[in-house]
Formats: structure tokens, C-alpha cells, sequence
């Protein structure tokens, strides 16, 4: 054991016999953040002294990595196949107490608070899409369905074909019918003006909000 200042101390663990040392295994696009993590436990904890168990190392370092990448998600949003896990919040439109969830407050927008509480976003058959400003976030706007005007449709023209009309020349008691001269025929009506269904093929997916705690 090697005393170092201010009474830290180091302790490195003498290994022999038919014993596996485990690493401590990460993705490689968390490297740089690992690196945040570590550096943070340098300065920022005090290192005491943990006897001779490698699992103890091991667990002290775990659970600081996992502190860091906790307060990276809160707010982050998922979408899940199955009811999300504990520190999740549905955004089913739900009206939660700030108090009751302080981390996830502290990151939402004003427009989503109402006094000591927050109502998180009904996404509901929606899909989502990009916003550069914050209060945007979680603005369900737009519509599904769509009923075209007249003025929507592209321009066209109807064609009418009258009826011929004959006349039996050898019967005189039959009048001659007389055409009307500038009189406009109508065309018979069609279609309900149901609305249109914009929404492409689609699979639902229940999304949550990271919260960070229970």
C-alpha cells in the first residue's frame, strides 16, 4: 500500500493462482465520455482505500460511469416495443409535479410547466420531427387527415356528351323538340368528401421520456 497526500491512499492488489480478472468492457463511440467520466472521478471523489477485492474496484468505478451517463439522458426520449422500464414517463399527455421529478423539469421548456407542475406531450399517432428551438419541443402540431377544396385541385376540364335526340318525320303530332340556345346542362354529382388518410404504412411504438428516477 502506498500513502499518498492529504492521507489517500493507493492500493494495488497482489494477484497469483488460477484467478480471471474481468475488464470492464465499453462501446467504442463512448470512449470520449468515458474518458469525461474518469477524469471527473479523478478530481472530483475522493479515493479511500478498498482492501484487496478487484470486484470492489470494479463496482466503486461502475457506479460512478453510471451516475455520468444517468444525467446525460434525462430528457432524452425513446421508443419502446414494450412498456418502458422504471425511470420512464410515458408522453401520453400526463400532468406530473415538478417536485416529483426535479431532474426532468430543470431541462423541459416554460411552455410545458404550469406553476409547480409539467404536462408532457400526447404523441399519440404522431410522428416526430425536428425543431432548432427549444420551446418548439414537444408542440404537437399538423393533422392526419387532409379534405381537399375545390381550390386544391388541379386544374381540368369535364366533358358532356349530350343525348342525340331523333325525330319520326312521318308522324306530325309529334312536336319537334326546339334546342335551348346559351341554357348550361349540369352534370350529375359524385363522391362523399371523406378525408384522406396521409399517413404512410406505419407500426406503432410506445414512446417515453428518461426521467431518472422512479
Amino acid at each position: 500500500m502506498d500513502s499518498q497526500p492529504d492521507g489517500i491512499y493507493r492500493y494495488t492488489p497482489t494477484l497469483s493462482g488460477d484467478i480471471l480478472v474481468r475488464a470492464v468492457t465499453f462501446d467504442r463511440a463512448l470512449s470520449p465520455h468515458l474518458a469525461d467520466a474518469i477524469t471527473s472521478l479523478t478530481l472530483a471523489s475522493t479515493w479511500l482505500e478498498v482492501g484487496d477485492s478487484v470486484h470492489d474496484i470494479i463496482d466503486a468505478a461502475s457506479v460512478t460511469v453510471e451516475d455520468y451517463y444517468q444525467n446525460m439522458l434525462i430528457g432524452s426520449v425513446s421508443p419502446w416495443l414494450s412498456t418502458p422500464p422504471d425511470g420512464w414517463l410515458l408522453l401520453d399527455g400526463t400532468t406530473h409535479a415538478q417536485a416529483d421529478y426535479p431532474e426532468l423539469a430543470a431541462v423541459l421548456d416554460d411552455s410545458l410547466k404550469s406553476g409547480e407542475n409539467f404536462t408532457l406531450p400526447d404523441v399519440g399517432d404522431a410522428f416526430p420531427f425536428g425543431v432548432q428551438v427549444k420551446a418548439n419541443a414537444g408542440a404537437v402540431t399538423g393533422s392526419n387527415t387532409l379534405n381537399l377544396t375545390v381550390g386544391q385541385l388541379p386544374e381540368h376540364t369535364h366533358t358532356y356528351t349530350p343525348p342525340v335526340l331523333t325525330v319520326d318525320a312521318e308522324t306530325p303530332t309529334v312536336p319537334i323538340p326546339t334546342a335551348g340556345i346559351g341554357s348550361p346542362i349540369a352534370t350529375g354529382p359524385t363522391g362523399d368528401g371523406d378525408d384522406i388518410d396521409r399517413r404512410p404504412l406505419r407500426f406503432g411504438l410506445i414512446f417515453a421520456v428518461y426521467a431518472g428516477r422512479t
